[in-house]
């Protein structure tokens, strides 16, 4: 509760009174792909994107009707001329993110920026085919493991010239996973367990379902500072940002008017107070936005497009401590679906 209670003037602040900072970067000759676009902050993001004039603009999505819809919905935006494609990813099966990494390693001449936005708010069991709680699948073990097998092509992008201009320095890649101010409220009450991710996907030892999506944010801080120290990272910007926006429920990537409260039961008294006090998705996209495009600290965390410490316990000995403890379980998941990731993490 203290550290809830110590975000609120940040939030306020935000909330009310921060400028976003929009972008008018030439994003000419690069490609850049985000997850979860179809909708809500990740449409956001790629209308931004696509007003940047990218050579190649990517659209990950796990429906590829609505894909095509929100193709559509970003041309009418933008008169976007480049390149749009939509590229199938669930990231509710590891499979398809295995298949979807690939693609990009092996089609793609460059990958300048990827959006791991993608990401679900459950309030009731759900489970993958894999055989993971459908929420830490998709938000942690999914990401981590989508963000790893993208570093190769992000790495070597960045060592490539700046496109059209052969005297420019290297633009550095950047890695943005969409985290959450969620993560000041998760109790993660799994985080003493022997086994922690063992824990979690264990339905009788959950004791607050509304607790999942909070925690699944926490553990996108954990990733994005995780992430930043493999070797495969050098060069590569990796970060988490969020904003409060207007949102349907409590914390999504923001208070933000977006799909991602669509599971939950909100009243509708909730939801009328909630979009008065917030931006729209396309506002909320920005410190995405923010986080693809800026130089940051590796691992940094984005909060209305400024650096923002994250709860202070985070980065204690015990924080620390947990972090690691984590991501080695997490590895050791990644390990037994694409054994390849060993080679991604070891220093």
């Amino acid at each position: 509760m203290g550290q809830f209670l110590s975000f609120i003037p940040i939030f306020f602040s935000a909330q009310f009174f921060r400028k976003l900072a929009d972008s008018k970067a030439d994003l000419e000759g690069r490609t850049y792909l985000v997850t979860g676009s179809n909708t809500g902050i990740g449409l956001g993001v790629a209308v931004h994107l696509a007003r940047l004039n990218p050579a190649l603009l990517i659209l990950a999505v796990r429906d590829l009707d609505k894909g095509a819809a929100a193709k559509e919905t970003i041309i009418a935006e933008t008169d976007f001329k480049g390149c749009l494609e939509v590229w199938e990813l669930d990231m509710a099966s590891f499979a398809s993110v295995k298949k979807f990494a690939e693609r990009v390693n092996t089609t793609l001449e460059r990958l300048d920026g990827a959006s791991l936005n993608a990401g679900i708010n459950l309030w009731d069991w759900r489970t993958t085919d894999d055989g993971w709680e459908r929420t830490l699948q998709v938000n942690d073990l999914a990401t981590g493991l989508l963000g790893l097998l993208l570093l190769p092509k992000l790495q070597a992008t960045s060592k490539l010239s700046h496109p059209h201009t052969d005297t420019a320095l290297p633009p550095p890649s950047h890695l943005t996973i969409t985290g959450s101010e969620g993560m000041f409220l998760a109790k993660f009450s799994e985080k003493s367990a022997p086994k922690i991710l063992e824990a979690m996907n264990d339905k009788a030892q959950c004791k607050d379902i509304r607790d999942r999506y909070f925690t699944s944010k926490l553990l996108n801080l954990y990733l994005a500072r995780e992430i930043s120290k493999s070797p495969h990272a050098q060069g590569v910007v990796v970060n988490a940002a969020t904003l409060m926006l207007k949102c349907l429920v409590w914390f999504p990537p923001g208070l933000c008017n977006t799909e991602i409260a669509r599971d939950l039961k909100v009243p509708s008294f909730v939801i009328s107070l909630a979009k008065r006090a917030a931006f729209t998705p396309s506002q909320g996209a920005l410190t995405l936005l923010y986080g693809l495009l800026r130089d940051t600290p590796p691992g940094a965390f984005i909060y209305a497009c400024k650096i923002t410490e994250p709860p202070s316990w985070t980065k204690t000995k015990r924080g620390l401590d947990l972090q690691a403890k984590v991501w080695s379980e997490m590895v050791e998941v990644w390990r037994a679906v694409a054994p390849e990731v060993i080679d991604l993490v070891t220093v």
